[in-house]
């Protein structure tokens, strides 16, 4: 009697913590965020020069996961849309490395003072949307 105890405690303990892992795992899911540029007029080149020379290495500064870069091959906007997908460990993750990338002095002058003036700017408009990854995606 006392060994169908023991075990029925351990299962239930089993139970109980497989289902805490798996739930913290949960909470703590994976994030990206993909964001769909429309590159000012004539300047998607130099939209994604910008990228590939300053911004990515800034993402990675502050924490962030370069997951992938691209321009579009049709579509409406095909010469101005560039695309680009960042991962984060968590959504509070996110909003502290974008925090801590917004008080980069790098950042400030190469693309805040840029994207404020008209002469410079090179992101027109921009939409961004965050998304986790299903059960089955590889992107786990």
């Amino acid at each position: 009697m006392k060994w169908k105890i023991l075990a029925v405690v351990g299962v239930t303990f089993g139970v109980v913590g497989m289902g805490w892992g798996l739930s913290a795992n949960a909470a703590q899911s994976k994030v990206y965020e993909l964001r769909i540029y429309k590159a000012t007029a004539g300047k998607r080149t130099e939209l994604s020069d910008r990228f590939r020379d300053h911004t990515a290495a800034m993402f990675e500064k502050a924490g962030m996961e370069n997951v992938g870069y691209w321009t579009a091959a049709n579509g409406p906007d095909v010469d101005d849309t560039f695309v680009y997908m960042l991962g984060y460990p968590s959504l509070e993750a996110r909003d502290e490395m974008w925090k801590t990338l917004g008080e980069d002095p790098d950042f400030q002058r190469i693309i805040v003072a840029a994207e404020r003036d008209p002469a410079r700017k090179l992101a027109g408009e921009i939409n961004a949307r965050m998304l986790v990854p299903t059960s089955y995606s590889a992107m786990q």
